[in-house]
């Protein structure tokens, strides 16, 4: 993914401190876009005036949205939510964000934009690491010993991750800007925040970051920051990484060090998304405080529904004179003159709002490691409510609630070791047929006291124990039903606390499944080998046209049949032939463009057959069924390739089954 460097609009933005694109088929064809891979990437021309920001419903992809290589030219996936698209006419930007907005498969679309940040000046006096003696940290560095890491994700311009001082404490993330997981930070504005986080405790060396010793780390997200001291963040490459680190289980916290004054659809959604996933979200209040212009305002994210809102406060413990002040300002934290970790792998004194917000993430992470139960309204009432009560009496608009306290609130936190199931088991893929016999495993860590396991399974609506509570952690049956099974285990510790996993559609058969055969008659080779059940039959890559098929079933325990017909060069549809016969044409040179099949027999309605084709041109499209057609009409394609299975009835799709088949 390549980065991009026009802007849409300049916002007063803190960053708080082979050949053509297979697309086009010639000057007056196109074809719907299946894959951004279809056509070009962004890059350094790219005006980011054309791009769109698009975030997808559900599973919803770019072939869901209907475009052509004549609505756009380029673009980038960040992720399974969030595509970045780029118009072929920007006269035609707004009119397609409107187009898509419509789309019933968009959460959101919006111009994309670069958010400018604006670093406050650095004091050349180095000072020490006040900051965390200040808000307690000093008390707690050692108190905290959890086993499993609990990670931070820090959205910003990536991270120093050699610095002596940090390396130790830094997990996986991803550079959006680059494309890749090794991580650089040529800004310098994310080290510096990461530093507040993670700085290693105890190592001789530096500083300490806030979290001490517990076993807390950071996720580095990299969106912006082209050069040293650079400003910009791309919302695009934010709203990706929101997105990335709400799926991640071991993030917990998510630090986001940026604010702005205007209204974007795509980064509140992505911000929901992510509290929705139960992550604890933090953001810098904002630097405008004394500036006359925003002084006052709402600066976004941290103005949004469940975002920790956090001011910057002095040594002091005066709030800063450019910290933000309003209404939504939950909390505050030292943030003027901070001594951090900086990108050239020393140390530097900076301020800013950008860094009272990880110090405060830092807190909540250091919190849920204490008690990995917490939610993240616990975490964030918690804080509140053991704060030192600075300013007017009470929540103000310029401390919030109060500098936090990490000692007080640790005190508050009795530490948990959560029970959990480790691993769930069954020693058989699912497909078995009836008189196998199952053998289920289990293993479960945390809790108090022994543990008991209890096994059962759910079929047709009925629950059926297996085992009763026990201290056996492993138990067998042999399925007397055919069906779709849920099979679970419960386990129950010594303080009567439990914990439950199962292992949902495994189905058990009345008999073996029926399989399907097939063979492919390749121009200049001929007719190729049978295989079966999935196997590609054709080529990819050669530019070598299908000519003619044959599909038969293998069954010994079914009444199963096959039929299917075939679109032919120059002739169109075929009539539907049947079990092994030959559909197509011999020693003619035409082409297969399409072709539908059906399962026939008195056990048709148990099963489904699924096939896809690989056409000229478009490569493997999505995987057709029971009778649709699979393949392309009016525009001259040859299929190439073709890959068939039969499934239970009901069962899911072998892959995505979107645009099975397009026509002119």
């Amino acid at each position: 993914m390549k980065f991009k460097k026009a802007i849409v609009f300049l916002l007063a933005m803190v960053l708080i401190g082979s050949s053509c694109p297979l697309g086009v088929i010639a000057e007056s064809q196109s074809i719907i876009i299946q894959s951004l891979d279809e056509v070009a990437n962004l890059d350094d021309n790219s005006n980011i005036n054309d791009q769109i920001i698009v975030i997808y419903k559900d599973q919803a992809t770019i072939g869901s949205l209907a475009l052509t290589s004549q609505d756009i030219k380029g673009g980038e996936t960040l992720n399974d939510q969030v595509d970045i698209i780029e118009v072929a006419d920007s006269v035609n930007t707004e009119d397609l964000i409107s187009q898509l907005s419509e789309n019933p498969n968009v959460l959101v679309a919006e111009k994309n934009s670069y958010i400018q940040t604006s670093a406050l000046p650095n004091d050349p006096d180095l000072s020490k690491a006040w900051q965390f003696e200040r808000i307690g940290a000093d008390e707690t560095w050692n108190k905290v010993n959890n086993s499993e890491a609990v990670v931070v994700a820090v959205i910003d311009t990536g991270l120093n991750t050699q610095h002596p001082d940090i390396a130790d404490n830094v997990v996986t993330g991803y550079d959006y800007v680059e494309g890749t997981t090794e991580m650089v930070d040529l800004s310098g504005h994310g080290t510096l925040v990461s530093g507040c986080v993670a700085a290693v405790a105890n190592n001789g060396i530096g500083i300490a970051g806030v979290v001490g010793a517990a076993n807390i780390k950071v996720a580095p997200y990299r969106v912006g920051g082209l050069s040293d001291g650079d400003k910009n963040l791309d919302v695009g490459y934010i709203c990706a990484a929101l997105y990335d680190a709400a799926a991640r289980s071991d993030v917990k916290v998510i630090n986001m060090s940026f604010g702005g004054y205007m209204v974007s659809a795509a980064l509140r959604t992505a911000v929901e998304n992510a509290a929705n996933a139960g992550k604890v979200l933090v953001a810098a209040a904002g630097n405008e405080g004394s500036n006359a212009n925003y002084s006052g305002e709402l600066a976004v994210p941290a103005s949004y529904n469940n975002v920790i809102s956090v001011g910057a406060t002095d040594n002091t413990n005066k709030i800063a004179y450019f910290s933000q002040h309003n209404s939504l300002v939950d909390l505050c934290a030292p943030g003027q003159k901070i001594y951090s970790t900086n990108h050239d792998g020393e140390y530097e004194e900076t301020s800013g709002t950008s860094f009272a917000s990880p110090i405060t993430a830092g807190a909540c992470a250091v919190l849920m490691a204490t008690d990995q139960t917490m939610t993240s309204s616990q975490v964030e009432t918690l804080l509140k409510e053991t704060a030192l009560d600075f300013g007017t009496s009470g929540r103000d608009d310029y401390y919030g609630y109060g500098m936090i306290q990490l000692d007080a609130a640790l005190a508050r936190v009795t530490p948990s070791n959560p029970l959990k199931i480790d691993a769930f088991t069954v020693d058989k893929p699912t497909g078995q047929t009836l008189g196998t016999l199952l053998t289920l495993n289990a293993a479960a860590s945390g809790g108090e006291g022994d543990f008991q396991y209890g096994f059962y399974y759910d079929l047709n609506g009925k629950t059926t124990t297996i085992q009763e509570y026990g201290s056996a952690a492993t138990a067998a049956f042999t399925p007397t039903e055919a069906g779709i099974y849920t099979l679970s285990v419960q386990v129950l510790d010594g303080k009567g606390n439990t914990v439950k996993e199962s292992i949902v559609n495994y189905v058990v058969k009345a008999k073996a499944a029926p399989a399907i055969e097939y063979r492919t008659h390749v121009q200049n080779i001929g007719w190729q080998s049978l295989v079966a059940d999935g196997a590609v039959s054709g080529t990819e890559g050669k530019s070598l046209r299908l000519e003619a098929i044959e599909i038969n079933t293998i069954t010994k325990n079914y009444s199963l049949g096959v039929k299917y017909k075939t679109h032919v060069q120059n002739i169109g549809w075929q009539n539907y032939v049947a079990d092994g016969t030959l559909s197509g044409t011999e020693g003619k040179a035409l082409r297969l463009e399409a072709i539908a099949i059906e399962l026939t027999g008195t056990d048709a309605d148990l099963f489904d057959v699924y096939y896809q084709v690989h056409a000229q041109n478009v490569g493997w499209m999505g995987w057709a069924s029971n009778g649709q057609q699979a393949g392309t009409a009016g525009f001259g394609y040859r299929l190439e390739g073709i890959r068939i299975e039969i499934v239970p009835k009901g069962s899911a799709a072998p892959g995505l089954t979107v645009n099975p088949f397009i026509e002119k």
